[in-house]
């Protein structure tokens, strides 16, 4: 067989391993399932969801009202483009919770690496629902205040 023939079956058969990986890929997403937005778990959710979008504006609706962070703190935040976080743990005491998430974050990687940091929100029960309290990741310091 010639080298050029060769080297075309070999892009076919590349060709078709990375189409059946796309495939397979696309198979297994699953769609994340939306928590009740009145508990501590469904407030991080959403949460969450606006700081991936970058919806500062929204994500900073979710903070305690004593919260010194602003959207600047939110501008200086490194957020990856591409992130898992999931649900590790929550605990409701009276006025106040805690809910725990693992992110994933890409490591850069070459061959798709990647780290998880487990990362705890505080909340308070407020009149208009649950609150988070504190600095919540992604920002590490608002106000002069570091975490």
């Amino acid at each position: 067989m010639s080298n050029q023939r060769a080297n075309r079956v070999l892009g076919l058969i590349v060709t078709a391993i990375s189409i059946v990986a796309l495939i397979a890929v696309l198979a297994v997403k699953e769609d994340t399932p939306q928590l009740d937005a009145s508990t501590p778990e469904g407030t991080v959710q959403q949460y969450l969801q606006s700081v991936t979008a970058r919806d500062f504006d929204n994500a900073i609706t979710y903070l305690s009202e004593d919260t010194k962070c602003k959207i600047a703190d939110f501008d200086q935040a490194y957020i990856q483009d591409s992130i898992r976080i999931s649900l590790s743990d929550a605990s409701v005491t009276g006025d106040s919770a805690s809910v725990k998430v693992n992110i994933e974050n890409s490591s850069g990687d070459p061959f798709g690496g990647s780290y998880t940091e487990s990362q705890a929100f505080r909340l308070v029960k407020s009149d208009s629902g649950w609150k988070i309290a504190g600095i919540p990741w992604p920002t590490y310091q608002c106000g002069g205040e570091f975490k």
